[in-house]
């Protein structure tokens, strides 16, 4: 096994692995998963990624963005999804975290998180959660992450920052 590889069960092995554009079915199945069966979660919903605007060349663009966006899977099944982005003050932005909830607990989020935080060595990383979303909260501050204002802004976001290392 690769130092990205663990095993969530004997025999099947989990790996994280970053996506590019050929990989936008992966991409737009845990998106679009995510925005439906988590949507309190976020502050986008499905309507900004289905219908009209559900198209190729739009999961594409979304994958050559700045940064880079990584997929943990189970075997060969796609299970959590993270992305990451500069920001104009020279740090990044963790984005569209999500796992899928029969994983959840075992590891698959911190890793992803993980792998962001490795990508982003050096640059102090900032993330947006929805605020009451205690789960998503508690495994950020496991990883180093602080709550940085104690009000929810605007769209219901707390945010959360880790020092650069």
């Amino acid at each position: 096994m690769s130092a990205g590889d663990w095993s969530l069960e004997a025999g099947v092995t989990m790996k994280v692995r970053e996506v590019g554009p050929d990989d936008w079915q992966v991409w737009r199945l845990l998106r679009q998963r995510s925005l439906t069966e988590d949507p309190q979660a976020f502050a986008a919903s499905t309507e900004h990624w289905t219908g009209d605007l559900d198209t190729e060349e739009r999961w594409r663009d979304r994958l050559v963005q700045p940064g880079a966006c990584f997929v943990a899977e189970h075997g060969t099944a796609p299970v959590g999804m993270v992305a990451w982005r500069p920001r104009d003050d020279g740090g990044a932005e963790l984005i569209s975290m999500w796992v899928a909830p029969g994983v959840r607990g075992r590891g698959v989020g911190r890793a992803l998180v993980g792998r962001v935080v490795a990508e982003t060595a050096g640059r102090p990383l900032r993330l947006r959660v929805m605020d009451g979303n205690e789960d998503a909260i508690r495994l950020y501050q496991r990883c180093g992450f602080v709550l940085d204002a104690c009000d929810a802004d605007d769209e219901g976001c707390r945010v959360m920052l880790r020092q650069a290392h």
